[in-house]
């Protein structure tokens, strides 16, 4: 259900590619992500913990439940053992909690064209 965690290009001052480089690194990673969107019913997700963002991708229609999302979501974040509480924001951009299959499903199912989840510390 899970693709790999891709990491991003550094856009740092002290990086040595140029801005048109980057531009375009940019531009093809969109259409990457894009391509990937439309043909593997793939969803992005764009997760926060503290002051870290991750993103990442899965599949809308693999295996897998919420128990699975939080285990992995705590690899991504390098947070294992570390309890937390999952939340997402709905197209109101209010929080829902994510907490069990039936909460997890309906985030997934909803995120368009991105998953944003907000996780804190129990």
């Amino acid at each position: 259900m899970f693709l790999s965690a891709v990491p991003q290009p550094s856009s740092q001052p002290g990086s040595r590619m140029s801005r048109h480089q980057q531009q375009q690194q940019q531009l093809q990673q969109q259409q990457h992500r894009t391509t990937l969107r439309l043909i593997d019913n793939v969803v992005e997700v764009k997760s926060k913990f503290e002051a870290e963002y991750r993103r990442f991708a899965l599949k809308r229609n693999g295996p897998g439940g919420f128990t699975a999302f939080y285990r992995l979501l705590q690899t991504i974040h390098r947070i294992p053992g570390v309890d937390v509480l999952l939340g997402y924001a709905d197209v109101q951009g209010d929080l829902l909690p994510i907490n069990n299959d039936d909460n997890f499903y309906k985030a997934v199912s909803l995120a368009n064209p991105l998953l944003r989840i907000i996780i804190t510390k129990r």
